[in-house]
């Protein structure tokens, strides 16, 4: 699950540093609907450096700035008009950079292009994005996070699905490269088995040209994880709203726990796993998920792992 064609917007991908003050921050709404109130992150502090586990941070990695590459995904991450990134993520990385005694600054980028930068070492972390098991064969998660998929449309409009089964030959729009593009295919299949015309794929770059596509009734719904659906209702006064379909969960990757992305066995996913273990304990984890709108999205510490998930995206 979990991933963005992107119009005026992709144009900008100047990389941002991420200031270690947690300053009050707005939200812009991608879909070009009304702006939700802005959050403040000023209330919550960061974490004092722990010395024991930047000294686990491998050798590589600590005199360097650490590359997070982010792909707009609100409210995880926002991209505002002002050029800045805000959201739970970046907040997270604030607070990963303060414990860890690391530098970190966040880049725009598109979900597609995420493990291959990774790879070539051009950036060290993303989130968030599905732990499927198939994924950890080219990257290590330290996971933080879940969520499931869900379907937003029109409010005003006559197509208001209460199964699966009612979205098959309609136009929905998907991110390119995310796991939402296994959950439409799984129901391109059930369709299919029932002898219903095929979901009508529609992929972007990125989940902004999605809801602008749904808001010119250019296709029917959008595809997309609870929070980011749920974001793009919450801010679309009233123009869209998000749905939950029972019967599309038990499709493969309809459900996900969400991880931070980093090279695999460069060492990174098991130190930022204990950090964020700690945050847990002190109760910035909680504190920060409720701040960003996200508290059924937060996991229990003993979810908070390296690789934790046995989930795959076509199984």
């Amino acid at each position: 699950m979990r991933n963005r064609p992107r119009a005026a917007l992709g144009a900008l991908s100047l990389p941002l540093a991420l200031s270690l003050t947690l300053a009050g921050c707005s939200v812009d709404d991608s879909a070009g609907a009304d702006k939700p109130k802005a959050k403040s992150s000023a209330a919550i502090r960061l974490e004092p450096l722990d010395r024991e586990l930047a000294a686990e941070v491998p050798a590589q990695y600590k005199k360097k700035t650490l590359i997070m590459g982010v792909s707009e995904y609100a409210p995880y991450n926002t991209f505002g008009s002002d050029g800045r990134v805000t959201g739970l993520v970046p907040d997270l990385a604030a607070q990963l950079s303060a414990m860890l005694g690391v530098k970190i600054k966040v880049e725009k980028t598109t979900f597609d292009a995420i493990i291959p930068a990774l790879k070539s070492g051009r950036i060290h972390l993303s989130a968030p994005a599905g732990d499927f098991v198939e994924r950890q064969e080219q990257v290590d998660f330290a996971d933080f996070a879940k969520s499931s998929v869900t379907l937003m449309v029109n409010k005003s409009a006559s197509f208001q699905p209460k199964s699966g089964l009612e979205v098959c030959g309609r136009k929905v729009g998907v991110e390119k490269g995310a796991g939402t593009q296994n959950v439409v295919a799984a129901l391109t299949e059930r369709c299919a088995a029932k002898g219903k015309p095929a979901v009508d794929e529609q992929v972007f770059p990125d989940l902004s040209g999605a809801a602008l596509a749904l808001q010119s009734k250019r296709i029917e719904a959008v595809a997309a994880p609870s929070a980011a659906n749920t974001s793009a209702s919450s801010g679309s006064n009233g123009r869209f709203q998000t749905l939950e379909l029972k019967d599309i969960l038990d499709l493969p990757a309809s459900t996900a726990i969400y991880g931070i992305e980093t090279k695999k066995g460069s060492g990174l996913a098991p130190v930022i796993t204990k950090a964020l273990r700690e945050m847990y304990e002190s109760g910035t984890y909680p504190k920060l998920f409720g701040l960003w709108g996200l508290p059924l999205s937060t996991v229990p510490k003993s979810q908070l792992a390296v690789n934790g998930s046995k989930q795959s995206q076509t199984k």
